[in-house]
């Protein structure tokens, strides 16, 4: 049987998982669709999640019938989006405690969302979680989205941690798929949902909240 290392990094996911913007990108997708006289279908929403947006709007774009070009929707929902999010996403509770005790840890911390790089930024900035992280990557800086590894195994070489030594925490489906095709430990953290997702790759772990995913981690330490 293979041993793991011990732990050397810890990478997190962003959109619910730290912060609380998934309301309000459903908020923001309803008012988009509805200047197409579309109303939203949950099964799509839930096909759409944790996905790059231009992935995500490509699914909206083929369920919905959208008119217009990829690139045309995109930039129409991701104002939307951004302007959902300024002056209103909160942190996850527990958020900011976890980060503060990973980084007493010694350990590095990256971040790796499938958001783009200008809806990150207003994340961040707005909970006051900007700063936080050793390393940041975002969907729009790597050649595929999840369920592809790809934004996790650049968090692992950004910070210089072997990918089989990193812990990921993830709220998605697909996020979990992609840190476990990346040879790496995946926290699913249900945070106040009525029950966890059905997951194509069984995380490590499933856990209701932060509290509860960095009490895990101090497990694996101590």
């Amino acid at each position: 049987m293979t041993t793991r290392p011990p732990m050397g990094a810890v990478i997190f996911d962003l959109d619910g998982l730290l912060v609380d913007s998934e309301p309000l990108a459903a908020m923001a997708m309803q008012g988009f669709l509805a200047g197409f006289g579309v109303a939203v279908d949950p099964a799509v929403q839930a096909r759409m999640l944790g996905r790059r947006l231009p992935e995500a709007i490509r699914i909206a774009q083929a369920s919905y019938g959208l008119p217009g070009t990829l690139d045309d929707l995109t930039d129409g929902y991701s104002e939307a989006r951004m302007a959902a999010l300024r002056g209103a996403v909160r942190p996850m509770p527990g958020a900011r405690a976890i980060l503060d005790w990973v980084r007493s840890t010694g350990l590095p911390i990256a971040l790796a969302t499938s958001g783009m790089r200008t809806h990150a930024d207003i994340s961040l900035t707005e909970t006051g979680l900007a700063n936080a992280f050793d390393f940041e990557v975002t969907g729009d800086q790597v050649e595929r989205g999840k369920p592809a590894p790809d934004l996790f195994l650049a968090a692992a070489k950004g910070l210089g941690v072997e990918p089989n030594a990193s812990v990921v925490l993830e709220d998605s489906p697909l996020g979990v798929e992609a840190a476990i095709t990346a040879g790496m430990r995946a926290i699913a953290v249900q945070n106040g949902r009525e029950r966890m997702p059905d997951f194509t790759a069984e995380p490590t772990i499933s856990v209701s909240s932060l509290f509860d995913a960095q009490n895990w981690l101090k497990a694996q330490l101590y």
